[in-house]
């Protein structure tokens, strides 16, 4: 088995691959997909295997829209909602300290912006922990040459913020290459200070849906989220059972490609941070139904898993 290592729209290891491929002519092959859900398509991933010829091609994905006439696709199922946690209580509360929460580690193009947007012009309703160095400046400048095709104005601010990476709220910084931030890390205390958790996902471009531990953590710690993730995401999660926000602000986002969808969330952050805290207080009291209803879906595992594709 090859492990394809990748983003939406690049292949790390091609050299590697490419040699795997030519090595197995004719053969049986089995490829896994890392990170988990990368739309093969956007890849460009089936145009390269048609360049080759193999008896039967095996691929493993966690991508549950992934389908394809030719290769075998395996679907694996989502191991984030798998895990039930025990949430201190005292988290579940908000104490009007801050309106946004960034919680990063991958300099994504995506997460690069939107953190970079709060900082420069949301500064004091925020909080925002990066904790990417820039001893990844090759995968920094990839991203912000992605962030290009998404907003121009969003890569000064973009490009300033990289200077002051990492940016860390505490210490120690628990991120693990396999597990990302989990609850029992002690940035999870700053929960009490955030209303918003603004996610960015792993996958936001392409046909996928993979929600992780980013989407999950505000459900656990029962707070509202905006999710720059793929196209109609949100959609999905309700599809699953769980509720979004639409009765309290506009998640028209959702359905919008991928540049539309990244500028539509930084207008719907500078709507938010125009609401006083005495309506936001109104608000948080009001959706507490909604956020126990998730908080609930997820420890009786009560949700579903059978999806419907929408074009």
């Amino acid at each position: 088995m090859f492990k394809i290592s990748c983003v939406s729209d690049k292949i790390w290891n091609m050299t590697e691959f490419v040699d795997f491929l030519t090595r197995n002519q004719n053969n049986e092959i089995e490829l896994m997909m890392f990170p988990e859900a990368v739309c093969l398509e956007t890849l460009g991933i089936y145009k390269i295997l048609d360049s080759f010829s193999f008896s039967k091609v095996t691929i493993h994905t966690y991508n549950p829209f992934e389908t394809h006439d030719k290769y075998h696709i395996e679907f694996l199922s989502n191991f984030w909602f798998e895990q039930k946690q025990n949430i201190d209580a005292s988290l579940h509360t908000w104490n009007n300290n801050k309106k946004f929460f960034c919680f990063y580690h991958r300099p994504t193009a995506g997460r690069l912006g939107i953190a970079a947007y709060l900082n420069h012009c949301h500064q004091q309703d925020s909080l925002i922990h990066f904790s990417a160095s820039t001893d990844e400046d090759d995968l920094i400048q990839f991203e912000l040459d992605k962030l290009l095709s998404f907003d121009k104005a969003s890569v000064k601010t973009a490009g300033d913020l990289v200077q002051s990476l990492p940016m860390l709220l505490g210490s120690p910084d628990r991120y693990t290459h396999w597990q990302g931030y989990y609850y029992d890390d002690p940035l999870t205390d700053f929960y009490k200070d955030i209303l918003i958790d603004v996610v960015v996902e792993s996958h936001v471009s392409g046909t996928t849906f993979f929600p992780t531990e980013k989407t999950l953590r505000p459900m656990w710690l029962k707070k509202p989220f905006i999710v720059f993730g793929s196209k109609n995401y949100l959609l999905y999660l309700r599809q699953m059972g769980f509720r979004t926000f639409a009765d309290f602000w506009d998640e028209d986002y959702d359905g919008y490609e991928t540049k539309d969808r990244y500028v539509k969330i930084l207008t719907l952050l500078d709507q938010l941070s125009k609401k006083s805290h005495t309506e936001l207080e109104t608000m948080y009291r009001d959706m507490q139904y909604s956020l126990q209803h998730n908080y609930d879906l997820l420890q009786t595992q009560t949700y579903t898993t059978d999806l419907t594709y929408i074009d």
